[in-house]
């Protein structure tokens, strides 16, 4: 009786190790193209930030004076985008903004 469990006991391990471990390359595969997604959306997400900024930029620059709401909107979109690691394109729009003459709305306390 004991030969028949120490048989079974050595046939069970390899298989029961051999599947952990391809449990774990699996998940380790999943785990990789999880981050190559979030990679790609994040790159996705800053193209897109720097476009809706350079084209508020332009239109907010050719004003005499912009709203201070839009003022507060642009730059806090442009501090969001530094902070996601965008590239240097946005700084001299940003330090640009701060020369802005702001138009108070009253909606800002």
């Amino acid at each position: 009786m004991e030969d028949i469990i120490v048989k079974v006991i050595n046939y069970l391990i390899p298989v029961v190790l051999g599947y952990c471990i391809s449990i774990i390359k699996n998940y380790k595969n999943k785990t990789q193209d999880i981050l190559k997604d979030i990679n790609e959306l994040k790159e996705t997400q800053l193209m897109d930030m720097r476009s809706d900024l350079s084209n508020k930029f332009y239109v907010y620059n050719a004003m005499e004076a912009v709203e201070d709401y839009l003022v507060m909107s642009f730059r806090e979109k442009c501090e969001r985008y530094f902070n996601l690691g965008g590239d240097s394109w946005i700084h001299p729009m940003y330090e640009q903004s701060l020369k802005w003459k702001i138009k108070s709305t009253g909606y800002l306390k």
